[in-house]
């Protein structure tokens, strides 16, 4: 049974655990926090600093570099029988930009758990907490050049909007009508 646990004192060990992992594996690393501390050493990890990023973020208080794209986050565990299968984001209040290149959606499966439905899964539990919030559409926005999110997209049918080029990358922009 999957849950969504938002990140608290009693994942720590589990959390270190699975960063490790994802050092040795190596990127993609999603969302921004695993990404952060998996480029410092693990005995630098600051547990008490991600709790506090996922407070802030839930709170409004973003870093600069989200700020132009949605208004606040929420960032859950995702567990499957008391076990930790990665991290997720689910970013509220999208900007037009932010529906364009980051959508609501970040999901990050730790390497010895990918391809086993995790992050379909999890952004179906996702969708379910948008409806429940009364919006009334989602978008998933991702590079080109993943190959996980185009099966996801497909199966839990969302409609391609367009494709953008941001820096070096093209973004492919889906939504999706709840």
């Amino acid at each position: 049974m999957l849950d969504l646990i938002k990140p608290n004192l009693e994942y720590k060990d589990k959390y270190i655990e699975m960063i490790k992992e994802w050092k040795n594996y190596g990127g993609p690393f999603e969302p921004c926090i695993i990404e952060y501390d998996c480029n410092n050493l693990i005995e630098d990890l600051n547990y008490n600093a991600v709790i506090d990023v996922v407070n802030n973020y839930s709170n409004g208080k973003l870093y600069d570099y989200d700020a132009n794209y949605f208004v606040s986050s929420d960032f859950y565990f995702i567990i499957d029988e008391n076990e930790l299968i990665g991290m997720c984001e689910l970013r509220h209040s999208l900007s037009d930009l932010g529906k364009e290149v980051k959508g609501n959606f970040n999901c990050g499966i730790r390497p010895s758990k990918r391809n086993k439905g995790y992050c379909q899964n999890t952004i179906k539990e996702l969708i379910n907490k948008l409806i429940e919030q009364n919006e009334s559409t989602s978008y998933m926005c991702f590079d080109e050049n993943n190959t996980i999110m185009p099966k996801v997209v497909d199966y839990l049918g969302f409609k391609f909007e367009k494709a953008i080029q941001v820096k070096d990358k093209i973004i492919l922009s889906y939504y999706k009508v709840l």
